[in-house]
């Protein structure tokens, strides 16, 4: 059996979505020919990082791992100086004087092009790389590495990966879930930012011998870019454990959505949402006491509050902080439906560039999706080959499906449920495994 080195600075005990999708991988990785072993950090306890992460502290999810786990000690972000800190923090030319606010603006530009110019991420991990370079040497030196998987973000993973790869000589896959780092924030493709950040992350990729990416729109965006081979390897379900579980079934009194996990609302927009549900209950006050749309784990719980002040959707949303995988399960299947926003940033010729995970656990799950808004593009498309959901594009057909989900409701006690299970069957985790372990198979040289 070969082994892959996965390398990522959040893993178990701490747990999020990104961690959920790589443990998801690595417990399947070996019916494949394929042994992990993962790279980390130490992490002291989930409040350290939930505010910026979302995680949860699960301790059960790592005594259950079947593959080794390598740590190394905990690390902040990149050290500045104070004095460096203390100019750049200076935002606003008002009441600070001009000579302090030009000083404060040279700085940051100039920490800016520092990173760009050294490799060094935007990102807080960007410290870990040190430590994580040495640990990953002497992990090779105790296991037969075959290639070695990243996943980004945080985008530290890849330059750790990147480097360790040149070091080893042993073939990379960096694997996106998203291009934050690589196209945030947004830079004049001609400006000397843009063109050195380009030739930066070029460079940085320089090594991979492919790429994996989670949306059609991101393999050709990273194949058109950077010029590599792109597997598509999707978040998947898990059936079985979908079907084990035991169910509580939703509630008859009120028709609940979730929405489980972040909602990022500069680029997914749920005011849209909040202006459909403020139609439905003026046509229908009665609605307000048959309806609960269930916001869990959003990591902007008080933006999501005040923007719903003085709302009439106030009355039927729930927000509820971070919760851990198994009483995210639980909700999950508690809903009537679920609700995934579509991310409206970054779209260009290549589309959006990714997928909601919440679609691929309501696959899971068996729960129609109601996605809003309506992208236009692939999640549209994805919802109408399997027939698990629909699509809203603004509030006035937010609304509408709203209310036809309330009258079958009100007549059946369930909404109704059009998935196509020879289709949602693509996007098993199993069948995202297996192409996972043929593109590392390709890597090398099987």
């Amino acid at each position: 059996m070969r082994h892959v080195l996965i390398i990522h600075c959040h893993y178990l005990p701490v747990h999020n979505v990104a961690v959920k999708r790589l443990a998801s991988y690595a417990a399947r990785l070996p019916r494949y020919g394929w042994r992990p072993v993962v790279l980390t950090r130490e992490w002291r306890g989930a409040d350290e990082a939930a505010p910026s992460w979302g995680l949860t502290w699960e301790p059960e999810l790592e005594r259950a791992a079947e593959y080794p786990i390598y740590r190394t000690r905990a690390v902040d972000g990149a050290r500045r100086s104070r004095r460096v800190q203390a100019v750049a923090a200076q935002r606003a030319p008002s009441p600070q004087p001009w000579l302090r606010y030009q000083a404060g603006k040279a700085a940051r530009k100039a920490e800016r092009m520092h990173r760009l110019l050294l490799g060094g991420y935007p990102d807080e991990f960007r410290g870990w790389l040190r430590p994580a370079l040495a640990e990953g040497v002497r992990v090779a030196a105790r296991h037969p590495l075959d290639a070695i998987l990243s996943y980004c973000p945080p985008e530290t993973n890849h330059l750790v990966a990147a480097r360790l790869a040149r070091r080893l000589g042993i073939p990379w896959v960096p694997f996106f879930a998203d291009l934050y780092g690589f196209l945030d924030p947004p830079l004049p493709p001609h400006s000397v930012e843009g063109v050195l950040r380009k030739a930066w992350h070029r460079r940085c990729l320089a090594p991979a011998a492919a790429c994996a990416a989670v949306s059609p729109a991101m393999v050709e965006y990273l194949a058109t870019t950077y010029g590599k081979r792109v597997e598509l390897v999707l978040t998947g379900f898990d059936p079985d454990a979908s079907q084990a579980e035991t169910a509580t079934a939703p509630p008859r009194d009120r028709l609940i959505l979730s929405h489980i996990g972040s909602v990022y609302p500069g680029d997914q927009r749920p005011e849209i949402l909040f202006d459909g549900l403020d139609r439905l209950l003026r046509e229908h006050p009665e609605a307000a006491s048959r309806l609960e749309v269930r916001f869990v784990g959003s990591k902007c719980d008080a933006q999501l509050r005040a923007m719903l002040d003085g709302r009439p959707a106030a009355q039927v949303c729930v927000i509820r902080p971070v919760v851990n995988a198994a009483t995210a399960g639980t909700l999950l299947r508690e809903s009537h439906a679920v609700l995934a926003f579509t991310c409206t940033a970054h779209r260009d010729r290549y589309g959006t560039l990714s997928y909601p995970t919440k679609i691929f656990e309501a696959f899971g799950a068996a729960r129609p999706i109601l996605a809003v808004p309506s992208d236009g593009d692939y999640v549209d498309a994805l919802l109408a080959r399997t027939g698990a959901g629909v699509s809203a594009r603004d509030a006035a057909e937010v609304a509408g499906r709203l209310g036809e989900w309330l009258h079958a409701w009100s007549r059946t006690g369930e909404v109704p449920y059009h998935g196509r299970r020879a289709v949602l069957a693509e996007f098993t985790l199993d069948r995202q495994v297996e192409r996972l372990a043929g593109l590392l198979d390709g890597v090398a040289g099987r």
